[in-house]
């Protein structure tokens, strides 16, 4: 047999073609696995109707001869050469991997495609939980009950979260990835900046890794997110100091102001930051205060661009390892990777796809 005499970026797009295929060859199909809450995730408009908006936008292609918007086989046909070359920059054999995979899960969908975990050990031991009551807080995240867990990693703390929020972190390893022989989660005495902080849980087990002598900043403009974060340090006095919460959106420029008008009901994971939310660019606050930063994780909502150009002096000088959500836009996947070495060509990149669905892809860098 013969190999086909073609370039390594035209095999591994054939390759991806070819999964694709036989992916889209099979019939649609409801998720039973016992892995993930499906009969949750199907009741979403942006799940629920996934592979019918797909199907309703191959239709409009054929028709109107344009190429669907969003990922699909053009769009992966139009940016191969863009997603090869930060498939190139990415460091070790799991990321390509990882990076290969989501690709497909993104165009062929959840129905279709299964997603395999990263690791088999708890990452975090759950002791107990208990139902999230609160007289002024909402008790769902999204439609899914919060509970208050006892956990123990690096001591004990109580944190409010979803059952889904520790499959993420156990089963996904979400932000506490390891690639190439690096550990990317926080380590004792570091200074953390978590932008896009939500209600706080992931920020929470940052304070457990980086202890007393640490520090954890958590930048969200949302106000039931706000009283969230602070609600975790009231409920973790040993954690109270090194939690600092900044009710503020990151950004390419501070302007310090803005009127907050989300509900104090409501929990909006999903908000763009916009002209209502005060800004604060990493470098001013940095000033500002006077720190280190050691990593910087974000998952703002499709700002991530803006707030890395309100980081560049903070890349350079302490050239902080990164954890960077890399999928609110259909060319994160290698814009954000462009940036980042646009800012530090030090840097080299990891990646990580921590759910069964096509959410949360992440572009670590250090």
């Amino acid at each position: 047999m013969i190999m086909e005499t073609l370039n390594p970026e035209k095999r591994w797009l054939n390759e991806i073609l070819f999964q694709i295929d036989f992916g889209l060859r099979g019939l649609g199909r409801a998720r039973k696995d016992d892995n993930f809450d499906w009969r949750w995730f199907r009741k979403l408009p942006t799940a629920h109707f996934f592979d019918t908006r797909r199907r309703i936008k191959r239709i409009i292609s054929f028709f109107t001869k344009r190429p669907p918007k969003g990922y699909s086989i053009n769009w992966l046909i139009n940016n191969a050469a863009e997603l090869w070359s930060t498939r190139e920059a990415l460091a070790d054999d799991l990321s390509r991997r990882q990076f290969d995979d989501a690709i497909v899960l993104k165009i062929i969908g959840y129905r279709r495609s299964y997603y395999p975990p990263e690791a088999f050990d708890a990452y975090c031991e759950i002791h107990e939980s208990a139902p999230f009551v609160h007289p002024k807080l909402p008790d769902k995240y999204m439609g899914i009950p919060l509970l208050v867990h006892g956990v123990s990693k690096n001591g004990r703390a109580n944190i409010i979260a979803t059952d889904g929020f520790w499959e993420s972190v156990n089963r996904y390893r979400q932000y506490f990835v390891k690639r190439g022989g690096i550990d990317f989660s926080p380590r004792p005495g570091e200074t953390v900046f978590d932008c896009g902080a939500c209600i706080g849980e992931v920020a929470t087990v940052f304070a457990m890794h980086v202890g007393e002598t640490g520090q954890v900043h958590l930048f969200d403009p949302v106000p039931t997110h706000v009283a969230f974060c602070h609600h975790q340090r009231e409920l973790n006095p040993h954690l109270a100091k090194i939690m600092h919460v900044v009710p503020m959106a990151v950004g390419s420029v501070s302007n310090g102001q803005g009127a907050l008008t989300s509900k104090i009901d409501q929990i909006q994971p999903s908000a763009s930051p916009d002209a209502s939310f005060p800004f604060v660019s990493i470098d001013d606050y940095v000033r500002a205060n006077d720190l280190r930063v050691d990593v910087i994780k974000m998952d703002i909502e499709g700002g991530e661009g803006d707030a890395l150009k309100g980081a560049e002096h903070t890349l350079r000088t302490f050239q902080p390892r990164l954890m960077i959500s890399a999928y609110h836009r259909d060319d994160d996947l290698w814009v954000l990777r462009k940036q980042i070495q646009d800012i530090n060509p030090n840097y080299t990149f990891h990646f990580g796809h921590h759910t069964p669905v096509q959410w949360e892809s992440v572009l670590y860098a250090i």
